[in-house]
């Protein structure tokens, strides 16, 4: 080993050998000299070069000669210098070996070192190197050094010093260590007064450390320097940081987090790698790239603590920031989260910024901004999907009215409501590019692959709008120090054992193990918890049960009580409900409340808001309270809600009808569900609404038979039966069994208008099931109805009878009854229909009405019919009734359009059934669809998707039209020329056909029927027998259309066999009576063969 050699060069020169100083080398020349050469270290320099760097204003000669003297000089008052120094008459340099000390090369590769450390994500050994860099720069590279070659090397060390401070400052930041980062921001200053990006960083850190005063002294310091220097005002990066620092209140207290590992003092154990995820995520949605972060665990693994650690500091920063959450308990309100949101502080003020028409929807989730702007329009009820976007949008537009960059936080995702979770996909889609971060935490045990929140991951997956993040239990060494800040003093080696095999590194269990004093007491060999259950059980280990359970019954009996009070609430609550279910004084709840708090057991969430540090201390409380003691407490919070709503029941109706149903008061909670659906169906969340009425509706099971009983099952049953013919379908196995029994009980005690309503709805699933005469039936009971009752119908009353006079082939007085409703446009008819059966009937009739007209032989009028539908649901702005009129438009396009635009039309047709989510339209133009493509391309493989198309919509359990697409399936086989698969198509076609009653459509199978047996050689005479045969339905029907069909194949069937005179008279008949439409294909068609003839 060498003896030791220490040079500074930083801050002064100095040299030591062997600990004793070296005196000889006292020139600032000779300095220079040596300087050079240890920077440039085992690199061979010329003397000439050297000479020239050193004495560039000097002769060559002199330069040289001034050279050979300094080395010389420097040999002798170097110790060993032959160890150092390697010369000859051309090169000299200076060699480094292992017994040097030289700092500005130990500067350099601690920077090195930390910079391997950063890309190896070691946030711990960078900050410890980056300190240790900083510590080794004593000062400017040999500030009494002026040669010029030692400028830039001095500026280059300076800025390694400078980047490595920001690292620093960087580093301790991103861990929370404000007051150190502060420090070296301040050091920052003093090396570059004019540094904005220092001040900004300065203003950040103090507010950070909840010091609006010091940032506020930094910011003046800030203006006084740029005037005086720069004679400018401070940039707007600068101002924006301040005025954020200002706008935070006085003094932020931490709030614990749901899923805790501790109180607010607790600082975060290890998670580094996790943290430094969490920052990532934060700069690039700063940056401009809105996007989810998901914090998976099992429960008590410390989500939402780390979710807290990036609210906090983002919050500190002055940005927008919002929390909330969601519950397990039963009774939880559709968009609950985004409620609490938009009420939010950080949030609400900026909705004053929205147009009206953003207000009015956003007023369905928050009534008083009705009070607030006494002009503003109510909202109509959402009955379609269309609608619900907007209602979306509203939504979004009012969120992200809030200053960006934003940060949004929501609690247990895994007991969020669907509809919430949809939103929440809408939102990043909705502006990708806004600096927006939903930060959520679940339970991965309670989020499996088919839960809703899984699917939403994937989908933001494959949009590469989430980062995922899984938490893992502490090791070893983090549980001790986990424990050590709970306690304030250390574990022994064998406590700090036992504790981690006993918690397996839980913090919630580390956490509960230790503040009830058992840390020291755990048992030394292995416990039941992983024998009996689980941690990814939502179950809690017998023994941490047991130790909350002690926690729990060493409080006093009236803490006790609001403690169970708490745990049957099931959600955050209020200290008004405490007093009122308690039956207390305020003073004696709010000392059991700071009891509470003392022991960590609650904590406060805002002003008289509190809940419990962690779900599963409200867990282990509500199971340690008796059976009969539960029920009275839901019995007294129901009640207790009601007083303290009154005036505004409906936003807590899905809580109230819980708590009476927990309760056991079942008549109570029943009107309860009913309401809640009511307004989850308002706001179009209907499988929420579903859940809430059919939870109603087992309730209602449960009650004795009446007459009181059976009228609120049927308003249940109604209201049921509307969102299952939105969500399901027309005629699903839902809707079917809901309106057979709404009949029954309408009939027994329904009034009127329940009774044609149920009528109507009954009409509307017998029509798409193809159970015409049903239909037929059902309207002469409701005639008689408003009969006796001597009520006039309203204009949409035949709307069914007339579709079903169409379909049985009756299409004249189909038309008839047609044009009576659509002759008439009543606005408040059309409302109201609207809102019962999520049906315009005015577009219905006009959309509908095309095909008859078609059929009658009017194909421009048709078309005008149709488009006049499309354009009535738009001035209406409902999305739900354009999917209908444009399928029906699409349908109408397949007959009288070529197939170019045919095919337009209908992919337009299926796009946007598939945007407002049309289930049984979607299902009707898939066939549409599926049939243009087969007719474009005629292939096998899409021969075989039309059939899964026809397939899929029987699947709905809709029969209507079917004869239809097995005939538009007949067609792309004889295009396909697989002949034998057409027929059997048309076999089906007329068994549909005659087993349905409906006829419409026989001509034009009988018609194909013989197109396809000419095409395999049939004799003449049997395909002129089809030809006739549709002829006949044709005329008999007056179907026009039709008959222009089976006259042009029979036309033809003539001229090829030489009966061209028979030819010319019939098709010369038959195109005669048109009066319009001469540019449809059909017409065309028959135009040119009577001029063949």
């Amino acid at each position: 080993m060498y003896p030791v050699l220490g040079v500074q060069l930083l801050g002064g020169f100095n040299l030591v050998y062997e600990d004793m100083p070296v005196t000889g080398i006292n020139s600032a020349r000779l300095q220079s000299l040596l300087a050079y050469l240890i920077l440039h270290a085992d690199i061979p320099q010329m003397r000439q070069h050297l000479a020239f760097v050193l004495w560039p204003d000097t002769t060559e000669s002199q330069a040289r000669n001034n050279l050979r003297q300094f080395i010389y000089q420097l040999r002798h008052a170097l110790p060993h210098s032959d160890r150092f120094l390697m010369a000859d008459a051309n090169i000299i340099y200076w060699k480094t070996d292992e017994g040097q000390e030289i700092d500005v090369q130990r500067f350099e590769r601690t920077l090195k070192e930390a910079d391997t450390a950063a890309q190896q994500g070691d946030a711990k050994t960078w900050r410890q190197l980056l300190e240790r860099a900083c510590s080794y720069y004593q000062g400017d590279l040999l500030p009494g050094c002026y040669d010029d070659w030692i400028i830039p090397e001095r500026e280059r060390y300076q800025q390694h010093y400078y980047t490595a401070c920001q690292k620093l400052t960087q580093v301790l930041e991103t861990q929370g260590e404000y007051a150190a980062a502060l420090q070296v921001a301040q050091h920052l200053l003093r090396l570059d007064p004019l540094a904005e990006g220092v001040y900004v960083s300065l203003i950040r850190l103090h507010g950070l450390n909840d010091d609006r005063a010091g940032a506020r002294r930094i910011y003046q310091t800030a203006v006084e320097t740029f005037q005086r220097e720069l004679g400018v005002e401070p940039g707007d990066t600068l101002r924006a940081a301040y005025e954020r620092s200002q706008q935070l209140p006085p003094a932020m207290t931490r709030f614990e987090p749901d899923d805790s590992t501790g109180s607010g003092p607790l600082k975060l154990v290890g998670r580094q790698a996790e943290w430094q995820q969490l920052q990532a995520a934060w700069q690039r949605a700063e940056n401009g790239s809105a996007h989810l972060v998901l914090i998976t665990g099992e429960a008590g693994i410390g989500k939402s603590r780390l979710a807290e650690e990036l609210f906090q500091r983002v919050r500190r920063q002055g940005f927008t920031t919002a929390h909330t959450r969601s519950y397990g308990a039963e009774g939880r309100l559709s968009l609950a989260p985004i409620i609490e949101w938009l009420r939010s502080s950080a949030l609400r003020p900026h909705l004053t910024s929205l147009d009206r028409v953003w207000l009015t929807e956003i007023a369905r989730l928050l009534p008083e901004l009705l009070s607030d702007y006494p002009d503003l329009a109510r909202p109509d009820p959402i009955t379609e999907y269309g609608r619900r976007q907007r209602f979306f949008e509203a939504l979004a537009r009012g969120v992200l009215a809030a200053p960006r960059p934003m940060l949004l936080w929501i609690d247990d995702l895994q007991w969020c409501d669907q509809d919430t979770l949809e939103w929440l996909h809408f939102l990043l889609r909705f502006e990708p590019r806004h600096a927006l971060l939903i930060l959520g935490t679940a339970r991965s045990e309670e989020s499996p692959p088919d839960h809703p929140l899984s699917a939403l991951a994937r989908q933001l997956r494959a949009e590469d709008r989430i980062v995922s993040i899984e938490l893992f239990p502490l090791d070893a060494a983090e549980t001790a120090k986990l424990a050590f800040q709970v306690q304030g003093q250390p574990l022994d080696a064998s406590a700090s054992v036992r504790l981690y095999r006993e918690t397996e590194g839980n913090p919630l269990f580390v956490v509960e193990t230790v503040r009830a004093g058992l840390a020291h007491t755990v048992p030394s060999e292995p416990t039941l918890i992983t024998a009996i259950t689980s941690l990814n059980s939502p179950i809690l280990p017998p023994r941490v049960q047991a130790i909350i359970a002690g926690r729990l019954a060493q409080l006093s009996p009236t803490a006790r009580k609001v403690v169970e009070i708490g745990a049957a609430i099931g959600r955050a609550f209020l200290l008004s409900l405490l007093l009122l279910v308690g039956h207390e004084d305020e003073e004696t709840v709010i000392h059991a409340l700071d009891e509470l708090w003392q022991r960590r057991i609650i904590r406060e969430q805002r002003a008289n808001v509190f809940d419990f540090t962690h779900d599963k201390l409200r867990e282990v409380a509500y199971a340690e309270t008796s059976l009969p003691q539960r029920r009275l407490l839901h019995r007294r919070i129901a009640q207790a809600l009601e007083t303290l709503n009154a005036t505004e029941l409906d936003p807590i109706s899905p809580q109230i009808a819980a708590h009476y149903e927990q309760a056991g008061l079942f008549e109570q909670a029943i009107p309860y569900y009913q309401r809640a659906g009511t307004i989850a169906a308002s706001v179009y969340a209907n499988e929420e609404a579903i859940h809430l009425f059919t939870r109603g509706l087992e309730l209602l099971g449960r009650l004795p038979m009446s007459v009181k009983r059976d009228a609120q099952e049927l308003n249940i049953q109604l209201a049921l039966a509307t969102l299952y013919r939105i969500s399901k379908g027309w005629a699903s196995p839902e809707e079917e069994r809901v309106m057979n029994r709404a009949m029954v009980l309408s009939d027994k005690v329904g009034d009127v208008q329940q009774r044609i309503r149920t009528l109507f709805g009954l009409q509307t699933l017998y029509v798409v099931q193809a159970r015409y005469e049903k239909v037929e039936r059902t309207h002469a009971q409701a005639e008689e109805l408003f009969r006796q009752m001597q009520l006039t119908p309203p204009p949409f009353a035949e709307i069914y009878l007339a579709g079903a006079k169409l379909l049985r082939g009756q299409i004249v007085e189909g038309r008839a009854l047609f044009e009576k409703i659509v002759a008439v446009r009543d606005d408040k008819h059309i409302r109201d229909l609207q809102e019962s059966q999520g049906l315009n009937y005015l577009v219905h009739g006009l959309a509908w009405n095309s095909h008859v007209l078609w059929c009658l032989g009017y194909p421009q009028l048709a078309l005008s019919r149709a488009q006049a539908a499309v354009e009535l649901a738009r001035e209406f702005v409902q999305p739900f009734n354009q999917a209908l009129a444009i399928t029906y438009l699409a349908m109408l396009q397949t007959w009288r359009a070529t197939a170019e635009t045919f095919r337009t039309d209908t992919e337009a047709a299926y796009a946007l059934t598939d945007e407002y989510k049309a289930p049984y339209y979607r299902a009707w133009v898939s066939i549409l669809l599926r049939f243009a493509q087969a007719e474009q391309q005629p292939t096998a493989e899409n021969l075989a998707h039309l059939r899964q198309a026809i397939h899929t919509f029987t699947e709905t359990g809709a029969r209507i039209r079917l004869p239809v697409y097995f005939s538009m399936l007949a067609q792309a086989c004889l295009k396909a020329e697989h002949w034998e698969e057409g027929l059997n198509a048309l076999e089906q076609a007329l068994t549909v056909s005659l087993r349905n009653d409906e006829h419409w459509w026989d001509a034009e199978i009988h018609r194909l029927r013989g197109e396809l047996m000419r095409a395999q050689g049939a004799a003449p005479d049997e395909v002129e027998a089809m030809f006739q045969r549709a002829l006949e339905i044709a005329r008999t029907q007056q179907a026009r259309s039709l008959e222009l069909r089976a006259a042009i194949s029979l036309a033809r069937l003539w001229q090829a066999n030489a009966r061209p005179a028979e030819a010319k008279q019939l098709l010369t008949q038959v195109y005669g009576w048109f009066t319009e439409g001469f540019d449809t294909p059909d017409l065309q068609t028959a135009q040119a063969l009577i001029a063949q003839f």
